[in-house]
């Protein structure tokens, strides 16, 4: 009889430690049906047979391959791959949903994982949970909801994504209640305000942070309702003197009090590392393991963790880590203000209301900022007023062809016409451009922003999206 094959197992909790501390050093190969991979995966990973693994594993050149596999394939590999060192097996694949690891795919059907233990996302019959992102700075924004009574709160919004987010709670037809902000922010200017204006909900932030604009100043025990769901208000003060962290259905969102893996500087707006190290670890670290924790804020791509994984792996809070070693650390950091600190925090005590507020807020989509066709036609009175004008980029023949014209636009067309129009301009002015279908505006857009031009937008889908919408036109 031959000596059995002798293979090494990673736990999933070492697995996700390596894939999201240092991704470069592994490759995670699925062994998977290809219907199940595409269902749900790693994200990362790579789907191939069993019979190309030992190809695969050749290429690697010097990275570990991480094998997701059922066991009865294990077998099957680790027998091609018995003269090999340079690979390992993932053993209990279903722990990786149990963490709330990070997954990718359409369908998220039960396969290897077994899907139907995951929590946070909008899988459960009484709750709805979207998880939203703004690039600019790497925000996350979060909506929440009782799925029965459809009553709604959205945490940490941003000023830009506002039409974005508003749409989404219609399309959903949720009834938002609540806007609440973690604390006040210096890097990004909240959206609070502008949904309050527009759909009637009252704004939240901590008592601490003598907002005179708010509608419910928050204290630590403080509880919210949604329907039969409870929101509950932990305070969380180090990273500023406001921090909140929202405890809702086994999730936390924690602002920047507690990021995966991080946590928020202590340097400005009363920040103190003593009380941060307090908050994470006698208030924070003291709820169940597998709370899953949704930070305001990631920079590398991970979109959650749970309370277990930060008391294990996170390189300063961890249980490991001493009060007085963390309090050192932060007093040596030497960091730069957020870009944003001079607008933001003024802004975000006036409930998101900047001195020089722009009449409309666009989403930046592939660098280019843009608007919808219905927002637009929502502000036609400040076009008529010239607050926003409305810069129609085409050609004097399509100005007045079948799709017309919206009335108080102002015909500019692309090229040496617009350019001799944007080289005088004001560079503050407040401007849309428009064309047939979004293409030729976009690229005034992006020609105005490399001339210096602030509060420049495109009209995303142009005047055929316009009339799709049976929105008034010109034909002269």
């Amino acid at each position: 009889m031959g000596q059995p094959l002798r293979v090494t197992n990673l736990t999933c909790e070492q697995v996700h430690n390596l894939w999201a501390t240092e991704p470069d050093l592994i490759r995670i190969i699925d062994v998977r049906p290809p219907s199940e991979f595409a269902a749900a995966h790693i994200p990362g990973a790579k789907n191939v047979s069993a019979e190309e693994i030992r190809a695969e594993v050749e290429a690697l050149r010097g990275r570990l391959a991480v094998i997701v596999a059922s066991d009865e394939v294990q077998k099957v590999v680790a027998k091609d791959l018995e003269n090999k060192t340079d690979f390992v097996f993932m053993e209990h694949c279903h722990r990786w949903v149990e963490m709330n690891g990070p997954m990718a795919g359409h369908g998220l059907q039960s396969t290897i994982f077994q899907f139907e233990g995951l929590k946070g996302v909008d899988m459960r019959s009484d709750i709805i949970f979207h998880q939203l992102f703004e690039a600019e700075s790497s925000t996350y924004t979060y909506i929440i909801a009782d799925k029965v009574s459809k009553e709604a709160a959205i945490i940490d919004p941003v000023l830009e994504t506002v039409d974005r987010d508003v749409k989404l709670v219609e399309e959903l037809g949720l009834r938002l209640l609540y806007v609440l902000d973690t604390h006040i922010h210096a890097d990004h200017v909240t959206g609070a305000g502008e949904i309050r204006k527009r759909t009637q909900a009252k704004t939240a932030v901590s008592r601490d942070a003598a907002v005179s604009c708010v509608d419910i100043p928050l204290e630590d025990g403080q509880v919210l309702r949604l329907g039969e769901k409870k929101i509950n208000v932990i305070a969380t003060p180090g990273h500023t003197n406001t921090c909140l962290t929202y405890s809702f259905e086994g999730m936390v969102f924690t602002g920047d009090a507690l990021l995966i893996r991080g946590y928020g500087r202590t340097d400005f707006q009363q920040g103190s590392s003593e009380k941060l190290f307090e908050s994470v670890r006698e208030k924070l670290f003291r709820l169940p393991s597998d709370t899953i924790v949704y930070p305001g804020h990631d920079y590398r791509g991970h979109t959650s963790s749970t309370i277990g994984l930060e008391k294990q792996f996170n390189p300063r809070l961890g249980e490991n880590k001493t009060k007085g070693d963390f309090i050192k650390l932060m007093a040596e950091l030497k960091l730069a203000n957020p870009k944003k600190i001079h607008e933001a925090v003024p802004a975000n005590l006036a409930c998101g209301k900047t001195k020089d507020a722009r009449t409309l807020h666009p989403q930046v989509v592939d660098g280019i900022p843009e608007i919808s066709c219905e927002d637009v036609q929502l502000h036609l009175a400040d076009v008529t007023s010239k607050k926003v004008r409305l810069i129609d980029v085409r050609r004097p023949d399509e100005f007045n062809a079948e799709l017309g014209h919206i009335e108080g636009s102002e015909l500019v067309t692309l090229g040496p016409d617009l350019m001799n129009f944007l080289e005088n301009g004001d560079r503050s002015e407040e401007i849309v451009f428009v064309c047939r279908s979004g293409g030729r505006s976009g690229s005034a857009t992006a020609d105005s922003i490399k001339l210096g031009y602030r509060n420049t937008i495109n009209m995303a889908g142009g005047m055929i999206r316009w009339n799709e919408q049976k929105q008034p036109v010109v034909r002269n």
